[in-house]
């Protein structure tokens, strides 16, 4: 098992090979296309030289291609002649992105429809279809019917999970700057439910899910600023590998609890958010 990563992880203790990957900081990425209505190209340029023994990803597929004889998969020395190679074709260069940053194209299309051009949709009926003949040619609705949600056991509440505007999912948990902003995470339960459960505000609990998984022990937020019938955490703590140092089993992980998935039947979208939550009696 190989892992790609910047920083220690979960995932690089089961690793058999890990390759450090340098941050974004440290690199060229590829080009940035927006098409859009005024297309545009961005360039991602390194800040400083990759630290330790760290690699950009491409320079790990260069090399792995080119002991495997892909040589003509990777026709170019480094990323700066790649980059340089697919800029020249627009008429520009790596020289001149690295001073421009964003380079706006001269072409010019349309927001929504061309004025004057009879549109065509790629429909059965060559129309907009808010009825649709081939969901109902595969068996589903052609229009789509509400189906209620499941709702929590008894003495359940449904796990709501989000993003904190100091941290980027899991990865950043253990940086020292930013723990110093958010150590942890906590599990917000509105006012009457922690009553009811007897749990004061900054109590830590053990969320335990309908299957019997558990959580590490979270502090509870008790606030009017959730449902009734929910509780909320965010996502990226609970870490378990003990060279995060700063993260280290700090908080609860949401993943712990989160033993069944909804799969969407018609375009395969998954939803995680039908697991529900009690409080461990023990813990609380």
């Amino acid at each position: 098992m190989v892992a790609i990563d910047l920083m220690p992880a979960e995932i690089t203790g089961w690793a058999d090979v890990v390759l450090p990957e340098c941050s974004y900081l440290e690199r060229y990425d590829d080009l940035r296309i927006s098409p859009g209505r005024v297309p545009t190209v961005a360039l991602r340029a390194p800040a400083f030289e990759p630290r330790f023994n760290s690699k950009p990803a491409w320079w790990m597929a260069r090399e792995l291609g080119l002991r495997l004889g892909l040589e003509k998969y990777f026709p170019w020395q480094n990323f700066e002649e790649y980059l340089d190679t697919r800029l020249q074709k627009i008429g520009s260069s790596l020289a001149d992105m690295k001073e421009k940053g964003v380079l706006t194209l001269d072409e010019r299309y349309p927001l929504y429809l061309e004025e004057g051009v009879e549109p065509e949709f790629n429909t059965p009926t060559g129309k907009i279809e808010l009825y649709s003949t081939q969901m109902v040619e595969h068996g589903f609705d052609g229009i789509p019917k509400y189906t209620h949600h499941e709702q929590p056991p008894e003495g359940y509440y449904r796990l709501l999970y989000g993003r904190s505007p100091v941290h980027t999912f899991g990865r950043t948990t253990n940086n020292p700057l930013l723990t110093e902003l958010m150590l942890e995470n906590e599990v917000w339960i509105n006012s009457k439910v922690a009553k009811l459960n007897g749990i004061a505000h900054g109590q830590y609990v053990t969320l335990v899910n309908q299957d019997g998984a558990r959580s590490n022990k979270i502090k509870a937020k008790v606030t009017e600023r959730i449902r009734h019938d929910s509780v909320y955490m965010v996502h990226g703590f609970g870490h378990n590998d003990k060279r995060m140092r700063k993260s280290f089993l700090r908080g609860a992980d949401d993943n712990q609890l989160i033993t069944k998935v909804l799969v969407d039947p018609v375009m395969g979208g998954t939803g995680m958010r039908g697991n529900f939550v009690t409080f461990d009696p023990d813990v609380a």
